[in-house]
């Protein structure tokens, strides 16, 4: 059994990341465990073999001992597996038992984030809308009295506040001008005023236990589970979130929801961000752009990279070379004045496998911006168009250079090259 166990160490690794998606940002880090029981060994050895059934059987037992260090973790394995047999109510219950029972253990917040996962599975939007709701905002601070003064003190007067002159202002406005009622034709209805809508009442207990506020990284995930049905409504929020400029880790973790939905929209919101956001979101918001599909893309990032600083331009060019856009790459590196961006943009265009580019634009560039052409020629392992530069090049230190590289990639025609004796 440890044997089996340790082939699906991989898996099970796997699935305990995706149900701590809400535990990553947790500000508490994640206490050491205390050393595990029998039980506790067998169990996880069952779920790494996914033997559900007899998994929970072993963590039913382990929640009951008395002796049991772990029964926090027990339960939430416990959820787990329940939750992977299909027994998604007994799974809810079990999370809510854990609540309960442990309510300050760090294993409460990834169970929080399993139910919204059977919430998901059970298309029980109401339990998904309810986490997309915002926390309250925080109460206004009282005002603390002066302390009194001691007995026998003799008692300050208050000093008189200044009153600074303020310039003149402009006019009183005119009196308004009384217009006439309009009378309603005979038959017509009178406009209603709108009503404004009470937030939706909350689910069942056991699906939102009383005081449990969602916090935003339950938010987001709620939020990606409606993207696909309410992208209308769930977009414009997870922008809102996107732009916060005190929580760049929630940013990142909502723009990471937007690109997996793929929609259009989707992908102009992250387009915004990329423009306006503050600077850490907007270089993830870059990131995560280049991981769309479609042309279109491109488009877009050097749009961004035309209004951007320099730490995300430098994103810009990565995000380009990872989509391998030599086209792109060849107008930043000829319009680009900053000579540090110039040469990144001529290596990622080497990354990127613009041989042809690279050499249309070595033949016209300045001497100070062929050598990192030539070092993109290298890492394209372009060994045609450094052959070309090789006979054409009348500059005798860049042409000694170019023959190194050509030496270095050492594949048959770069050495049949650099062998002939005219060139040794």
């Amino acid at each position: 059994m440890k044997q089996i166990g340790t082939m699906f160490q991989n898996k099970f690794i796997h699935a305990a990341a995706v149900l701590f998606f809400a535990a990553l940002s947790c500000p508490q880090p994640l206490r050491a465990a205390m050393p595990e029981s029998q039980r506790m060994e067998r169990a996880k050895d069952l779920i790494a073999d996914e033997q559900w059934a007899r998994a929970v059987d072993e963590l039913k037992a382990a929640a009951a001992d008395p002796k049991e260090t772990n029964k926090a973790e027990a339960l939430f394995w416990l959820a787990h597996s329940q939750h992977q047999s299909r027994d998604f109510s007994g799974a809810v219950e079990t999370i809510s038992r854990l609540e309960r029972t442990f309510p300050a253990s760090v294993w409460v917040k990834p169970a929080r984030s399993l139910r919204i996962e059977i919430a998901q599975r059970l298309n029980r939007n109401d339990v998904l809308w309810w986490h997309t709701l915002p926390p309250p905002p925080p109460f206004p601070v009282e005002a603390v009295p002066p302390a009194p003064a001691p007995p026998g003190a003799f008692p300050v007067p208050p000093r008189p506040a200044e009153v600074p002159r303020m310039p003149p202002g402009p006019p009183p406005p005119a009196a308004p001008v009384p217009v006439a009622p309009t009378r309603t034709p005979a038959g017509a209805r009178q406009p209603t005023p709108p009503v404004a809508v009470p937030p939706p009442p909350p689910p069942p207990a056991i699906w939102a236990p009383e005081g449990y506020l969602p916090d935003t990284d339950l938010r987001i995930q709620a939020l990606g589970s409606l993207i696909r049905t309410d992208g209308a409504k769930v977009i414009p929020m997870l922008r809102e979130i996107a732009l916060t400029a005190d929580r760049p880790n929630e940013s990142r973790r909502a723009l990471f929801v937007l690109v997996q939905s793929g929609r259009p929209e989707a992908r102009s919101t992250v387009v915004e961000v990329a423009k306006t956001g503050p600077e850490v979101v907007r270089i993830a918001a870059v990131r995560e752009l280049g991981r769309f599909g479609g042309p279109a893309v491109s488009d877009d990032l050097v749009q961004v990279y035309a209004t951007a600083t320099d730490r995300v331009k430098y994103q810009v060019v990565t995000s380009l070379g990872l989509r391998d856009d030599a086209g792109a790459l060849l107008r930043i590196a000829q319009s680009e004045p900053d000579r540090r961006l110039r040469d990144v943009a001529i290596v990622t265009l080497g990354v990127a496998r613009g041989g042809d580019e690279l050499l249309a634009f070595y033949n016209r560039s300045s001497a100070d911006a062929r050598r990192p052409i030539i070092m993109a020629l290298f890492r394209a392992q372009a060994v045609d168009q450094l052959i070309r530069i090789a006979e054409s090049e009348r500059d005798e230190a860049l042409r000694r250079e170019v023959l190194t590289r050509i030496r270095q990639l050492g594949t048959p025609k770069a050495m049949k090259y650099v062998d002939k004796p005219e060139r040794k």
